[in-house]
């Protein structure tokens, strides 16, 4: 029977189970950051025999186009200062990985507008605020 499964770097099988291989897309301050360490090594303490992590290399995020970036079935990916958003929006589009954390609403972080309109719609208690709105389309 074929199977379009992803190899991963040992073969990604484990007694003929093949392993689900996370990606990490993030610069390399926060892919390698003492608290993705930990949360990554607690995952693999538990489940090792099905879980594969990637991390996609810096180098590869900023200068290469997103068909030569690692595959994998799950994506995480953060924005930080540098960090091409779109581009990883690029590979999800292309790639299809099952995403944890919506990329595209990672640009309303970006907004603080946006970050308080979502926290008043949820119910979430948040500082008093104001906006200064600098031009007429509201930006």
């Amino acid at each position: 029977m074929a199977s379009n499964s992803r190899p991963s770097n040992d073969g990604g099988e484990t007694s003929g189970i093949k392993k689900i291989i996370i990606g990490i897309c993030a610069m390399q301050r926060k892919a390698n950051s003492k608290p993705m360490k930990a949360i990554m090594a607690k995952i693999m303490e538990y489940y090792s025999d099905w879980l594969e992590f990637v991390i996609f290399p810096e180098d590869v995020i900023l200068n290469e186009p997103v068909e030569n970036w690692p595959l994998c079935d799950c994506l995480i990916s953060f924005y930080a200062t540098d960090f091409p958003l779109h581009k990883a929006i690029q590979y999800e589009k292309l790639r299809r990985p099952y995403v944890i954390n919506d990329l595209n609403r990672q640009y309303d972080l970006l907004d603080r507008r946006k970050v308080f309109h979502n926290l008043a719609r949820a119910g979430i208690d948040h500082p008093r605020h104001c906006v200064l709105i600098r031009d007429a389309e509201g930006r």
